[in-house]
């Protein structure tokens, strides 16, 4: 559901509005309608943004690339507070060892490609050949090719030798005149083979180059993680006062004024269940102060309000949009549906299991898993429960089919729960009916308490058609009655589709609707078809998800060896990474196309148009 909110008007005299916006952000439950910034007020909050940009560089940077450290961490909880100016210095520090940190990088791999490119030719001083090399004359060429070229085409014909071979490959090389007598071996050398450039350096001295560079890299990685822990707190306090400040700036610089700039006038947005709270915190204020209701065109601040279950969806809800103020809340409809298609698409017990049994396994070994974490875990342990529920339909486990297992208990499952294939795919067909007329149904309310009553007759009046013709066709028995309510849907859909075109003339606007009624006829047989068509897929990817587990496990046990070692070594490792490579796509589909059914089918049928704003208090 979405949050009552109340309409919230402040003025102010222009001498104690900053004591006024200090105390409002101290309560922090306002939403304040802030205008645009002008070039000179983004002037003004330019150094408090770019400040933030670089506080959160910094603490994204230490989160994504420090080595995680328990006994830092204890000690940056216990680290005393620091002042400002320490923390910037701290900050200078970091960014400082950041930048020698990817230095240090890009040179231990420059150094790593030198090792690597060096190895095949073995330890030698290039500056000493080449002097060697001139003074008799010569130059000494670098090659590589295949084994077998070298030893058919290259050796016989040219003054060369051998270096290295690796994996049909030869290194070798070839000394030749410096004079214009060596360029013609050269050219026909540089087409039979590779030239390679080498490093102008020996291997021994890269080799204790590249172990330097990473004893630096070390002790800077020990150095930050050192800084990190005595700073860590401090910056992120640091963090929030920069924010605090910034949208203090912001809500100074972009309030209307009145009465030639003495009065500050400042609008925004409450919860109702907060009205009390500026009651009394603004009691003795100077400041007045109105609290009204929303009218029809405010652009009213959405923030959802479900119990604990729902609310692991609204992280669903918000990844479409949020609804407008005046809508409904659609995230306690579709959870019980996508809990269910989930389970459908995924449609293996066994991959439920490991699901719940992995969540139930990081949530006790990972203790200060974070809030949006730990929401994140308990809808896939929700998701995970309903893929071993609906895995029974089946009976699949891991590609097995717990049926054929000939299990009394298994059975006596079988025999109350599953279905064929068949069946399955009518199971998906049903579902996605009962969930596009449960979603008309919300559309005719969420009308009724938009606009009133006769505005829902026109969508009241197809669910009657649709309920109608489907009674008729599988309740033949009723199919007299059903007539007469198909009749009546008739009538409400062709001639109340807009009530508002009865005004200004009755018989143009009946012919009107009349016409309109035609097209949302089209539209409703065709749109229908095809949604009802979309929820197929429920069975399409459990089935093939079955498939491919049942074909890992012929390939485990077909591929096996007759060994009594070796054999069911090979086994298990064919099992486990078939089976992660399935459960990896599976899962994935089963959290994509349900929403895929939430976001198109069900929400377009639920008259869902979305577009709320977020509520952001001025805290």
């Amino acid at each position: 559901m979405i949050e009552k909110m109340k309409k919230l008007t402040f003025l102010v005299y222009h001498k104690d509005y900053d004591e006024f916006l200090h105390r409002l952000q101290d309560i922090g439950v306002m939403h304040v309608e802030g205008g645009a910034l002008s070039d000179t007020q983004n002037t003004a909050v330019a150094t408090d943004m770019a400040e933030l940009r670089r506080i959160d560089t910094i603490l994204s940077r230490i989160e994504d690339e420090l080595p995680k450290d328990k006994k830092a961490k204890a000690a940056n909880q216990q680290t005393a507070a620091i002042a400002p100016d320490d923390v910037l210095e701290k900050m200078a520090a970091i960014e400082a060892d950041f930048q020698t940190l990817d230095a240090l990088a890009e040179r231990r791999e420059q150094l790593q490609a030198d090792v690597e490119a060096l190895t095949p030719w073995g330890d030698f001083d290039p500056a000493y050949v080449s002097q060697q090399m001139q003074a008799a004359g010569c130059r000494m060429y670098f090659f590589t090719t295949s084994t077998k070229v070298f030893r058919k085409e290259i050796e016989p014909n040219y003054a060369v030798e051998a270096v290295s071979e690796a994996k049909g490959t030869t290194h070798f090389v070839a000394i030749l005149p410096a004079t214009a007598e060596g360029e013609a071996p050269l050219r026909q050398l540089q087409t039979a083979a590779k030239e390679v450039t080498l490093p102008d350096a020996a291997l021994a001295k890269r080799r204790t180059e590249l172990e330097e560079a990473k004893d630096a890299h070390a002790a800077t990685v020990a150095r930050l993680q050192a800084l990190a822990a005595e700073s860590g707190t401090a910056l992120e306090e640091y963090r929030r006062e920069l924010q605090s400040r910034m949208d203090f700036d912001t809500v100074r610089t972009t309030t209307e004024t009145a009465a030639d700039d003495h009065l500050c006038v400042l609008r925004g947005w409450v919860p109702a269940a907060k009205e009390a709270d500026i009651q009394k915190a603004f009691a003795d204020s100077s400041a007045w102060f109105e609290i009204s209701d929303p009218q029809p065109g405010d652009d009213v601040p959405v923030c959802l309000k479900n119990n604990r279950f729902f609310r692991l969806f609204e992280m669903i809800t918000e990844l479409y949009m949020l609804p407008k103020y005046n809508e409904l809340d659609l995230t306690p409809f579709f959870a019980p549906f996508y809990i269910l298609f989930f389970g459908l698409c995924l449609g293996d017990s066994g991959y439920g299991l490991f699901i719940v049994l992995a969540v139930l396994a990081a949530k006790f070994f990972v203790k200060d898993m974070g809030k949006g974490m730990s929401a994140a875990m308990n809808l896939l342990l929700t998701m995970g429960i309903s893929a071993f529920f609906c895995g029974l339909l089946s009976g699949a486990f891991f590609g097995f089919n717990l049926y054929d297992l000939g299990v009394p208990f298994f059975n006596k499952i079988g025999n109350v729960v599953a279905l064929e294939n068949s069946q399955m795919f009518n199971l998906s067909l049903i579902l996605g009916f009962i969930q596009i007329i449960f979603g008309m149904c919300l559309k005719a309310y969420n009308q009724t308490i938009q606009f009133g009553f006769r505005y829902s007759l026109a969508t009241i009046g197809w669910m009657l058609v649709i309920l109608s013709l489907a009674a008729t066709l599988f309740l033949p028995d009723y199919a007299a009655i059903a007539q007469w309510f198909t009749y009546a849907g008739l009538l409400f859909a062709f001639c109340y589709n807009s009530p508002d075109r009865y005004r200004k003339n009755p018989v143009t606007g009946m012919l009107i609707n009349v016409g309109s009624g035609l097209w949302d006829a089209y539209n409703t047989a065709t749109g229908m078809l095809g949604d009802m068509l979309s929820y197929v897929r429920l069975f399409a990817l459990g089935l093939s998800g079955g498939i491919l587990a049942t074909v890992f496990d012929s390939l485990a046990t077909g591929l096996a060896p007759d060994n009594a070692i070796l054999g069911p070594i090979v086994v298990v490792l064919i099992f486990c990474i078939g089976h992660a490579l399935n459960m990896f796509m599976n899962v994935l589909g089963a959290f994509v196309h349900p929403m895929r059914l939430t976001f198109v089918e069900f929400f377009k049928n639920a008259g869902y148009e979305g577009g709320g704003t977020a509520y952001n208090p001025f805290k």
